[in-house]
C-alpha cells in the first residue's frame, strides 16, 4: 500500500494511528469487515456463501482468521449475524 501512494511503510502507518486510531493491521480488518457486512445487507446472495467464500471475497487466507476479526468487530461470528439478517431482512 505503501508503495502505490509513493510513501514508506513508517509514515503510512503513523498517518493510519494517527487520523484512524488504528494500527495498519486493525485498520485493514476493519474495512475487509465493514466491506462483507455492506455487502451482506446490500447483497442477499452474499446470505448463501459459506464462511469460506466471505472470507476469500474479503481477502482473508483462512475462514478461521475471518471468524476471529469478524467476531472482534462485531460481536458475533459470521455465521449468526447472516442467520439473524435472514430473519430481519
Amino acid at each position: 500500500m505503501a508503495n502505490s501512494l509513493a510513501t514508506n511503510p513508517k509514515y503510512l502507518s503513523e498517518i493510519i494511528k494517527t487520523y484512524k486510531n488504528h494500527n495498519f493491521t486493525s485498520y485493514i480488518n476493519e474495512l475487509r469487515i465493514n466491506y462483507i457486512i455492506k455487502n451482506l445487507y446490500e447483497n442477499p446472495i452474499y446470505r448463501e456463501y459459506k464462511i469460506a467464500s466471505l472470507a476469500e471475497e474479503c481477502g482473508y487466507g483462512t475462514p478461521r482468521v475471518f471468524v476471529n476479526a469478524f467476531k472482534q468487530q462485531t460481536g458475533f461470528t459470521p455465521s449468526y449475524f447472516v442467520e439473524q439478517l435472514k430473519t430481519v431482512v
